[in-house]
């Protein structure tokens, strides 16, 4: 039973990471539409391109978590955002934000719809309601931390740094 707990815990952080990834164009909005002159309608874009996605990027993760098994699917989709974070983050121009963030999304869209299934399936007949509600927990945490902490950082270290963060963020959520 205790171990049920544990993976809800590790589900929830990676599900946290997943909106912490969301809300970073919008948390560090000001900072990317100076430094690559681009405007607030290219910020609103960038933000609706991470789950935009979602409806084809679904099917096709419940699909790979049938073929691959749930672990490895989510694995991947953790590895997926990790990389889309590292293109947002060598980004030079709008056309490399774009390509970051839809690979960002496609993980995280994969991610979620995939972990809610395994919340499920952990917890079928035992506190179901009260693990879904934890589960769920984790995207307000997730965007309430990126309004907090990537503006903490970029106004520290720069965009740089708010960047480093949530690349830091991404990668403990794949070696969890």
């Amino acid at each position: 039973m205790q171990k049920r707990w544990i993976i809800l815990m590790v589900l929830f952080f990676a599900r946290t990471t997943m909106a912490f990834q969301f809300q970073s164009v919008a948390a560090l909005s000001p900072l990317i539409t100076e430094s690559l002159a681009i405007t607030l309608v290219d910020i609103g874009l960038l933000i609706g391109l991470y789950l935009g996605p979602g409806i084809i990027v679904a099917v096709l993760g419940e699909s790979m978590a049938a073929w691959f098994g749930d672990r490895r699917t989510v694995i991947f989709s953790l590895l997926l955002m990790l990389g889309g974070s590292l293109l947002v983050v060598q980004a030079s121009g709008f056309n490399g934000l774009i390509a970051g963030r839809v690979i960002s999304g496609i993980g995280g869209v994969i991610v979620n719809v995939v972990m809610t299934k395994m919340v499920i399936d952990w917890f079928a007949g035992h506190r179901i309601a009260t693990a879904m509600a934890v589960f769920l927990g984790s995207w307000p945490m997730g965007i309430a931390l990126a309004l907090v902490v990537l503006p903490y950082l970029a106004g520290v270290g720069g965009l740089e740094l708010a960047w480093i963060g949530l690349i830091v963020v991404n990668t403990i959520a794949v070696f969890q």
